[in-house]
């Protein structure tokens, strides 16, 4: 009888408990990405438009929802904890980071792993580098979205 190799723990991908504060940061967070891009949008349009009289109000009123979902995303983010180390892994701080922590260039190790979480349900702890999927039932049974 031939042993299977064993997978390294480092990189087998772990559960997650209590899903919902990283599914609702995400949220979040994309809600903040589309207002930034609404922003962006009546920005643009006012600049380019011959009567700017006519997009101050969207402006203004994209900029404060800007402010708002800003500050709802960084709380949200900010108490999505992970369950082994306890940090926050969706929110960049002046931490050292794990060796085998990554990161997309031109974003943050934070923006990287909502990114990760809202395209591939997965992602890994940049303070102690434990890949975690979201997708993967949890074993005590108590698995919440």
């Amino acid at each position: 009888m031939q042993k299977r190799p064993s997978a390294d723990p480092l990189t087998r991908a772990r559960s997650i408990h209590n899903k919902q504060p990283f599914t609702v940061a995400v949220l979040f967070t994309l809600l903040h990405y589309l207002c930034v891009l609404g922003f962006i949008t009546c920005l643009v349009i006012l600049i380019t438009s011959p009567t700017p009289r006519t997009v101050v109000t969207p402006l203004v009123i994209s900029f404060v929802a800007t402010l708002v979902t800003w500050l709802i995303s960084f709380v949200r983010r900010r108490s999505a904890r992970c369950p082994l180390c306890k940090g926050s892994p969706l929110l960049e701080s002046g931490a050292v980071k794990h060796s085998s922590a990554y990161r997309l260039p031109s974003l943050n190790h934070g923006a990287t792993a909502v990114l990760g979480i809202l395209f591939l349900n997965r992602f890994r702890c940049m303070y102690c580098g434990t890949p975690y999927d979201l997708l993967k039932r949890s074993s005590t049974g108590r698995n919440t979205l």
